[in-house]
């Protein structure tokens, strides 16, 4: 993933939702409903593998829980939550997103057997919600920027709750399934804001509070009526490279049980290198026993902070489907990371992150024509005085999913939505049917 997005993205909000506290005890007797409720109610069904019901909308208190399948009668909606009846006549709330529409979906899905997984980001610059709108009939899963780890748990959040409820509840509506990402993005020891190796190793290392992170992560993924988690770990220094397994799999065992589906994106390489700070902790066989997919990040080929070139030339890309598969990660595990964003670089120095729309709108300003590398298979161009731009569009997106299916791949996952070329929704439709 692309770090430099990141930065700017990290808001600390408190959820205060119910995965900090535990059930309360039922009443004895329930009531019966009154007219006027009888007369309004409409019923719903439960989507979510399971999903508390609180006693009041963002409430700790937890009075019961619901599995998929369940019915309730819903009585009204506000903010995000619906007032519900459960069978034994109490009334609670739960997230709207984690009841299925009383009303059939009109959307016509077009997603064939590849998964096709997009990222979602809450930021009013550079919005995801339009693009999850926009293709909901292809989209198979969409993973919101959620949750922050930390040495006490799973406590700190970087979202929107509002506006993940709602993408999360349209998601629900067409059959969209819905992971947590949870990551390791905090204050390094320079001060900057990035993934920080110091603040995961805390949580990696020892036992009691892997067990305590997993335990939290368990909770609000049925607080939120999600389908699964999907971890997003990176820059885990190499002597936690045990540790890290040791954590997929604790996390694992505990909620594949339970019915979550278990991802992780891990960085993209090559060869093996134990020592490697960016990529040695990842043990790609260990994690893919332990996962349901496995999102291989193969972009930031070329970074802001190098040289220019492709973000994911199509000869690196392949290189590193291959050296997974060798590794023993099976195709129908591997999810092809794809960038939707490139850089724009200086003739020296750090280039800075730029979108599909950013890169042809400054081309576009400066009276450039867009290139094409014939051997890396992606869009780039130079102006001004000496800037380079390399990006990602519809055509070198097409080269990409041409190695999903020559080497039986599960799918694609995007980084992110709301940065792309509109274009390869398209190319999407028509490649992965």
């Amino acid at each position: 993933m692309s770090k430099t997005a990141l930065i700017t993205l990290i808001a600390i909000l408190l959820y205060t939702g119910g995965f900090f506290g535990g059930a309360k005890p039922q009443p004895s007797g329930a009531r019966a409903p009154s007219r006027q409720e009888t007369a309004a109610e409409t019923y719903g069904v439960i989507r979510a593998n399971t999903v508390a019901v609180h006693e009041a909308p963002k409430s700790r208190e937890v009075i019961a829980h619901l599995v998929r399948g369940d019915r309730v009668a819903i009585l009204g909606e506000a903010d995000g939550w619906y007032r519900v009846r459960l069978a034994n006549g109490q009334i609670g709330y739960v997230n709207t997103f984690a009841v299925a529409s009383s009303s059939p979906s009109s959307v016509r899905r077009t997603a064939g057997k590849f998964q096709v997984i997009g990222y979602y980001l809450t930021d009013s610059r550079l919005p995801s919600l339009p693009s999850l709108q926009q293709n909901l009939d292809v989209i198979t899963t969409v993973i919101p920027w959620m949750w922050q780890v930390s040495p006490s748990g799973l406590a700190e959040t970087d979202f929107n709750s509002r506006e993940v409820a709602q993408a999360l509840q349209l998601a629900g509506q067409h059959g969209i399934k819905s992971q947590a990402l949870i990551h390791n993005v905090g204050a390094t020891q320079a001060g900057a804001v990035n993934f920080s190796g110091s603040l995961i190793h805390q949580v990696l290392a020892d036992p009691a509070t892997r067990a305590r992170t997993v335990e939290a992560i368990y909770r609000a993924l049925v607080n939120w009526g999600l389908s699964g988690v999907h971890i997003d770990f990176e820059m885990v220094q190499p002597s936690d490279r045990q540790n890290l397994t040791q954590f997929v799999k604790e996390l694992y065992e505990r909620l594949h049980p339970a019915g979550f589906e278990v991802t992780i994106a891990v960085p993209a390489k090559t060869q093996e290198s134990y020592v490697n700070s960016f990529s040695g902790a990842y043990d790609y066989a260990a994690l893919a026993r332990y996962v349901d997919a496995m999102m291989i990040m193969t972009y930031d080929e070329h970074w802001r902070g190098g040289p220019p070139g492709p973000v994911a030339s199509i000869g690196w890309v392949e290189r590193v489907i291959r050296y997974a598969l060798s590794a023993g990660v099976p195709a129908s595990k591997i999810i092809l990371g794809v960038p939707a964003y490139g850089y724009d670089w200086p003739q020296s120095g750090r280039g800075r992150a730029v979108t599909y729309s950013q890169a042809i709108e400054t081309a576009s300003r400066h009276g450039v024509t867009v290139q094409w590398d014939d051997t890396a298979k992606v869009p780039y161009y130079r102006y001004g005085a000496g800037r380079e731009v390399w990006f990602e569009d519809r055509s070198s997106l097409s080269h990409k999913l041409e190695l999903v299916k020559k080497y039986g791949l599960a799918g694609i996952s995007i980084w992110r939505l709301g940065q792309e070329d509109p274009g390869i929704w398209t190319v999407i439709r028509e490649q992965l049917r």
